[in-house]
């Protein structure tokens, strides 16, 4: 029951809308945001966009470490939408950011810092893959070239969790429990991965050594009946037949 709930379309849609409305907006409506209700959308719509990127690269580990969950499973159907969900909400931080700065000339000068380019980088690829994540895009460029496409959403993750902890003070503080939990589950799905490898080959094997087996079995009793028949005599196979 749990499980399709998790995979309905219309809960994955609610919880990525109800995090902008409820983290965003309605304080936005409130007017609890504090001193700085910009500064305040700008941080809080970077942090969302960050927490959902690490949320969409961390259902690929899940699944292989827990193969067997169907929470996990259901969660998989909405990597797509999830992963578009932190580009949207990285262009809306980035909106932020020009308001922040005073519109176009501002954002201009604070391209002198190097946490900007960082964060521009990251979100670059994210817009470039959320404008390949449809069919349109899988055929076109075909699966193999897709898959490594969008394999570049790690080097977003990277990009964006250094941009976050360089940002200022006290934000390493937040990259780090998004940077640490992650690193440990893409560690523990290339060691399983790497230990499932030998059973692979293993089992392998022996499939391969079974048919050639069966093989030379199979040779050897068509061998042995043609050399039966060879060595009968003419006039007993006449008699035979």
């Amino acid at each position: 029951m749990l499980a399709r709930i998790v995979g309905s379309r219309l809960a994955a849609l609610s919880l990525i809308v109800g995090v902008g409305v409820w983290v965003l907006v309605i304080p936005a409506f409130a007017g609890t945001l504090g001193a700085n209700p910009l500064e305040a959308l700008l941080h809080r719509s970077g942090e969302i966009a960050i927490w959902t990127l690490g949320a969409v690269l961390s259902l690929t580990p899940l699944r292989v470490l827990f193969p067997h969950s169907q929470i996990i499973g259901a969660l998989n159907r909405h990597r797509r939408a999830i992963g578009v969900s932190a580009c949207v909400y990285g262009l809306l931080h980035f909106a932020a950011h020009i308001l922040y700065e005073g519109g176009w000339d501002g954002l201009l000068l604070s391209l002198s810092k190097p946490f900007i380019w960082y964060g521009l980088a990251g979100l670059s690829i994210l817009v470039a893959l959320t404008a390949t994540s449809n069919q349109f895009s899988i055929r076109k460029l075909g699966g193999r070239n897709w898959k490594r496409l969008h394999r570049l959403a790690y080097i977003a993750a990277a990009l964006l969790i250094y941009h976050q902890a360089i940002a200022g003070k006290g934000h390493w503080h937040i990259a780090r429990w998004l940077l640490f939990p992650l690193a440990a589950l893409q560690v523990a799905r290339v060691t399983k991965t790497l230990l499932r490898k030998p059973a692979r080959i293993s089992a392998s094997n022996q499939n391969v050594r079974y048919v050639a087996k069966k093989t030379i079995t199979t040779i050897v009793s068509a061998d042995t009946s043609m050399t039966a028949m060879n060595n009968t005599p003419q006039g007993s196979r006449v008699n035979a037949c």
